[in-house]
């Protein structure tokens, strides 16, 4: 894919507007993250209707990253072929028709197609938000700003579940809710993204190529891809099932889906600025092992019976170093010339991650009858990234 010019392509947005840009794809991204918790915040009271068990719920969980499987190795093509901006309100496009499906559905099924069309706009969204950070953003100026980036999705998980809980019996106007965010994204991106000339024709070539991997670049690549999509199931198992276990304990669910909101919360004053005070230690892998080892601690606690208030707080807080400095090796196993291809394989194995953990979370619920099983299961994910670091550390 050719490297964009330094100048500012005809019709571009000055950079002076790179903030408001950086901000309205900030409500995009939370739009997402209250799309992608809508069903897990409202869990307990989609079953019989959109769900007939905990695994058809974890389903619904997991289907939002399905698409993702197909969608994330050919989607640099498809941007440099459409431009951003199309891309860009096409998935907005497709997340609002998905939420709106899901909001009407009368069973499983229609859930299931409106979960998987809004998770296939949103896996476009997602590597869009990035590669315009990028874009926009130089030198010292990029890590702050994909920090405010990344940091939009645990608040758009955590908004979900302490807001919509409080729909209650009229939970479909919560995914109605749900489905908001993204329709009022798309007329603002509409006028803050400048059309540009597609990256193909303005280089005058046909359609962009991306560099297989090196056979040595493999083994690196699986091991940070194994490691971010464990790391993430963990935290979706946690808090998709986490108001269940709640309620299931005695607590309401506006009550259980404010308590879970903490895990969303407590992750942000440390999402953007974690990875560098791991980086600043000299050792960020030992400081990514040392906080995914007080994760999975946290989580036990909870489950033996620990304060869910604590527990839970903790587990956020100390969550948040990870998920920078597992992206941040990814730039350390690919050399420039395989990141078209590299982050596309990254990205597959993120969503394939994200699409089949929470149904083997939601199998063991219901196998075990237990309401603790998926977080035991959410455990056990985080335990498969601690694993993954290991060839990491040896490189």
């Amino acid at each position: 894919m050719s490297a964009p010019s330094a100048a500012p392509a005809a019709g571009a947005a000055p950079l002076r507007h790179r903030w408001l840009e950086l901000s309205l794809l900030s409500l995009a991204r939370t739009g997402m993250g209250v799309q992608f918790q809508s069903v897990g915040a409202l869990g307990p009271l989609l079953l019989g209707v959109l769900a007939a068990d905990y695994a058809e719920l974890g389903s619904l969980i997991g289907a939002y990253s399905l698409v993702g499987v197909l969608v994330a190795l050919p989607a640099g093509w498809l941007i440099a072929r459409v431009g951003d901006r199309r891309a860009l309100l096409g998935a907005l496009a497709l997340m609002a028709a998905g939420g709106l499906a899901l909001a009407l559905a009368p069973g499983f099924g229609v859930a299931m197609a409106g979960r998987l069309v809004a998770g296939g706009g949103a896996s476009v969204l997602a590597i869009i938000c990035a590669k315009r950070v990028l874009d926009r953003f130089q030198g010292r100026e990029v890590a702050p700003a994909m920090g405010v980036m990344l940091a939009a999705w645990p608040a758009g998980i955590g908004l979900a579940l302490l807001l919509l809980p409080l729909f209650g019996e009229a939970w479909r106007l919560g995914l109605l809710a749900a489905a908001l965010l993204p329709a009022l994204a798309l007329p603002a991106l509409w006028w803050a993204v400048p059309g540009a000339p597609r990256a193909a024709e303005a280089a005058g070539q046909g359609a962009p190529r991306m560099a297989p991997l090196q056979r040595g670049e493999w083994p690196g690549l699986l091991a940070v891809g194994v490691a971010w999509a464990s790391y993430n199931a963990c935290f979706a198992v946690a808090l998709g099932f986490g108001p269940a276990l709640l309620v299931a304990r005695g607590a309401a669910p506006a009550e259980a889906g404010a308590v879970a909101s903490l895990i969303g919360f407590a992750i942000l004053p440390l999402l953007p600025l974690g990875g560098a005070l791991g980086e600043r230690f000299g050792r960020p892998l030992l400081v990514c092992a040392a906080c995914i080892l007080a994760c999975i601690a946290a989580l036990l606690a909870w489950v033996a019976g620990a304060p869910a208030l604590l527990c839970l707080a903790a587990y956020g807080l100390i969550s948040a170093p990870p998920a920078a400095l597992i992206m941040a090796q990814l730039g350390r196993v690919l050399p420039p010339s395989s990141r078209p291809f590299g982050v596309g394989v990254y990205y597959t194995l993120f969503y394939a991650g994200m699409a089949l953990m929470p149904p083997l979370a939601g199998w063991l619920r219901d196998a075990t009858g237990a309401p603790e099983a998926p977080i035991l299961a959410a455990a056990g994910f985080m335990a498969v990234a601690l694993l993954a670091l290991v060839p990491l550390g040896r490189r």
